[in-house]
This record gives structure tokens, C-alpha cells and sequence, in this order.
């Protein structure tokens, strides 16, 4: 009813605009021929629809901006949406998913999708396809798993799946499709990196300014500084007085030039005593090239050298 009154307002505005456009000639009412009040109706009806297909006009092209907005949106989006069959054929993708998959979408589509799927995890995805597909409703499902790039590499993929009941249609599993490869690669290397803090030498780490932010538990036993004593100074605090300016200078020069240097140094400990130890330290640098940390990592080699007093 509200749409009804508003295209009734709508037109009685139209109309009342255009009769303000041919008000100096509207005919005398009580002198005016009947051709002429038809003349002024045919005019103001003739201007009503310019108004209108200027109207029309307008509306089209805000559709068409709004879809050209969505086409980018879905077409380019950092994740690949991909519609899948009861069948478990491809049926929609956008181009991020087919750039994910690494063939033309043209030559995807009514594919399987299990093709894609890497070996040690076909049987879990047909597990998790038939369980989804035969879900009473429409509840959203979230898993990683292991896919193939066309040359037969694997990326690791996490996908987000919904069940979509169009009416009077067959069900189909709406896919968004993630590659996590890098954050896999990240967090093995976070695990390689804990395995590494925890080993027999004296791990520390330091900002771009060389100031301590960790310590391992083998470098308080090396070093005899707990970790309280160490972070948020520099190492400046090991320095046993043995070596000299030229000695650091060529350190840093290796480690501005190359990223690392390693080699054998006599080092301070806590209780006043100096040993030697073998250093190797490693400039850490950002995606940007950025210096992010210094690694260094200490094993005493006193075994074999006197200590010093």
C-alpha cells in the first residue's frame, strides 16, 4: 500500500513540475478551445516523461555503479568463493578462486572439487561433504585442509562452508576458500623456533636497538643473569674488557654487510669471572627489508680454557 501512494506521489510531483514548466502557456480556462487545453495536456504529459526517463535514467546508472561495486567485491576479493553441487561439482567460482586453484575458471567449472583435494585428506573431505549436504539445517562448517595446485604441490587451505536450500532447487555447499600457507609456514617456524629456545646454548634476543627482550634458560646458566637482570639491557653487559674497539667494529661490519657473525669471545658472568664462549648472531629483517631483531646464540667452550679471575 506505502509502495502504491508513493508512485502516486511521485507522479503528482512529476505532474506538478511539468505544468510549472509550460505555466506561461497554459490556455485561459474560460476562453480556451478544446484543441488547445489538449495541446497543454500533450505538453505536460510529453515533459512528465523526459522527467521520468531522466529519472529512469539516473536509477540505471546507480544500479549499474552498484553492481559494478559488487562484481569487484566478489570477483577480486582476498578469498575464494566457490559454489559446489550436491554432485560435488564446481558450479560458480570467483576469479580469486580460480587463482587459488591455478586453472581458468572456464576450465573449473563442473569439475570436482575433490580433484583439488590433496590424497591424505580426500576421505575426511568426502566424510565432511556428505555429513554437510545432509545436515537438517544450514549450520556453517569450518575446517582446514590440505589442497593441490595443479603441478601437484600442496597448500594448506581453511574453508568455511554453507549449506545453501534455494527453493524448488537442488542444495548446494557455498565454499570460501582461504590459503593459510604462509601462517602454516609461520607457526612451524615458531614451533622450530620454541624447540631452538630451549636448547643447551645461551639464546638472546634484541630489538633493532640491541636492547634484550628474551632470554633462554641456558643463558642464565651460562651467564649466571637471570632473565630479569638481562631484559632491557644490551649486551654491552657481557663485554669482559678482553677485546678492543677493532674487535666489535669488525663484528658489526659483518653484521651490516652479511646479516650474521660468529666466532670465539671471552664474555663477562655475573659473578665477576669471564669465559670464553663461541657467538653466532643473526640479523632478523622484515618482509619490507626492515631490521626487526637480533638472534644470538652463546655456547660455552670453557671445558677446554682456563677461566679468568
Amino acid at each position: 500500500m506505502n509502495n502504491k501512494l508513493d508512485g502516486i506521489e511521485s507522479r503528482q510531483l512529476l505532474r506538478t513540475e511539468a505544468e510549472k514548466l509550460v505555466g506561461s502557456l497554459s490556455p485561459e480556462k474560460m476562453t480556451a478551445q478544446p484543441t488547445e487545453i489538449l495541446l497543454h495536456e500533450l505538453l505536460v504529459h510529453k515533459i512528465e516523461l523526459e522527467m521520468q526517463n531522466e529519472e529512469l535514467r539516473r536509477a540505471l546508472i546507480a544500479i549499474e555503479e552498484a553492481r559494478d561495486r559488487f562484481v569487484d567485491l566478489y570477483e577480486f576479493a582476498p578469498i575464494g568463493y566457490i559454489t559446489i553441487t550436491r554432485e560435488g561439482l564446481m558450479s560458480e567460482l570467483n576469479l580469486t578462486g580460480s587463482s587459488l586453484l591455478g586453472i581458468d575458471r572456464t576450465k573449473l567449472l563442473k569439475r570436482r572439487f575433490s580433484q583439488f583435494v590433496a590424497p591424505d585428506d580426500k576421505d575426511r573431505w568426502h566424510r565432511l561433504f556428505l555429513n554437510m549436504m545432509g545436515l537438517a539445517k544450514a549450520d556453517k562448517q569450518t575446517f582446514d585442509l590440505q589442497m593441490l595446485h595443479p603441478d601437484g604441490s600442496v597448500f594448506h587451505a581453511h574453508l568455511d562452508c554453507l549449506r545453501n536450500d534455494p527453493v524448488n532447487a537442488q542444495p548446494t555447499l557455498r565454499v570460501a576458500l582461504t590459503d593459510i600457507s604462509k601462517s602454516k609456514q609461520v607457526e612451524k617456524g615458531l614451533r622450530i623456533a620454541a624447540a631452538a629456545f630451549e636448547s643447551q646454548e645461551g639464546i638472546f634476543v634484541t630489538d633493532a636497538n640491541n636492547v634484550i627482550l628474551k632470554v633462554n634458560p641456558a643463558f642464565t646458566g651460562i651467564t649466571g643473569f637471570s632473565p630479569e637482570e638481562a631484559i632491557g639491557h644490551t649486551p654491552r653487559m657481557l663485554r669482559s674488557g678482553r677485546h678492543g674497539q677493532t674487535f666489535y667494529a669488525a663484528m658489526w661490519h659483518s653484521l651490516h654487510t652479511t646479516g650474521a657473525w660468529q666466532g670465539e669471545i671471552w664474555n663477562l658472568h655475573k659473578n665477576g669471572g669471564v669465559y670464553p664462549a663461541w657467538l653466532t648472531i643473526t640479523a632478523v629483517h622484515g618482509d619490507d627489508g626492515g631490521l626487526l631483531h637480533y638472534v644470538a646464540a652463546q655456547g660455552d667452550i670453557s671445558k677446554g680454557k682456563a677461566w679468568g679471575g
